[in-house]
């Protein structure tokens, strides 16, 4: 039952989201691979592109894409109650169900973008790479997954309490993430008595892993399972925590 109900709202969530246009499913694809493409363009116009050992073109796909996906899964399942509470009347679906439902849809456009992205490069010969470790890869991806999903219930419960919560996450948390998290460097060009700082960010320690893995040329020690396990599993528990003790709050009315 539960498999139903989530591969229903997933389904939902994809209409409701494009709508009967077309182009909005291609938007998902267009929207990123311009952004990487503007981006590379701009720096190394600027020449001041600073990507050691990697590819300008795929340091950036691989910075970007996965922050992307962190991101959208945080955002998305941050709203996945207050956009569909009117589902929550239904016995069959909780707010559990519109959480995964959300996060399933990001991950799924997440695969499509750097697959369709990674192909280009390699069917026009924009760059040349040869990837080391697919597991890796996804073993990263999962773990950007599960961040942004504890965090995303953590505010998805607190959001009925605190309704100006989505425009601060937004403008206070993630914009300056992006720009700390190793999107446009990588840890080895960081002050060597300022890496232990930068590396409590989770997020940098996760771009770290996901380009050691995509980069054969590329081997990263400046991430720590141990640690990133720890804090995705407390991000997951008080996610979980927060959305069972404040469910009675979820859209003022339950």
């Amino acid at each position: 039952m539960m498999l139903r109900v989530i591969s229903a709202l997933t389904v939902r969530e994809t209409h409701n989201r494009h709508g009967q246009l077309k182009i909005g499913y291609l938007w998902e694809i267009i929207e990123p691979v311009m952004f990487i493409f503007i981006l590379t363009a701009i720096f190394a116009y600027a020449r001041q592109v600073n990507s050691g050992p990697m590819s300008p073109l795929l340091f950036y796909t691989t910075g970007y894409l996965p922050f992307m996906l962190f991101r959208d899964v945080m955002m998305r399942t941050t709203t996945a109650v207050k956009g569909n509470i009117q589902l929550l009347t239904f016995p069959q679906v909780q707010i559990f169900d519109l959480v995964i439902a959300r996060a399933l849809l990001e991950t799924a456009n997440f695969i499509v973008v750097i697959t369709v992205l990674v192909s280009i490069i390699a069917l026009l010969d924009l760059a040349q790479f040869r990837l080391d470790d697919l597991l890796g890869m996804l073993l990263a991806a999962l773990y950007l997954i599960l961040l942004g999903l504890g965090s995303g219930m953590a505010f998805s419960a607190l959001l009925p309490l605190f309704p100006s919560l989505e425009f601060l996450v937004s403008a206070l948390l993630l914009r300056p993430l992006f720009f700390i998290s190793g999107v446009f460097f990588y840890v080895d060009i960081i002050p060597h008595d300022l890496q232990s700082y930068a590396l409590l960010n989770p997020i940098l320690q996760l771009l770290e892993m996901f380009r050691s893995a995509f980069f054969l040329e590329y081997e990263s020690s400046h991430f720590s399972i141990v640690y990133i396990s720890t804090f995705t599993l407390c991000t997951l528990c008080l996610g979980l925590l927060l959305q069972r003790a404040l469910r009675r709050f979820a859209g003022g009315t339950l």
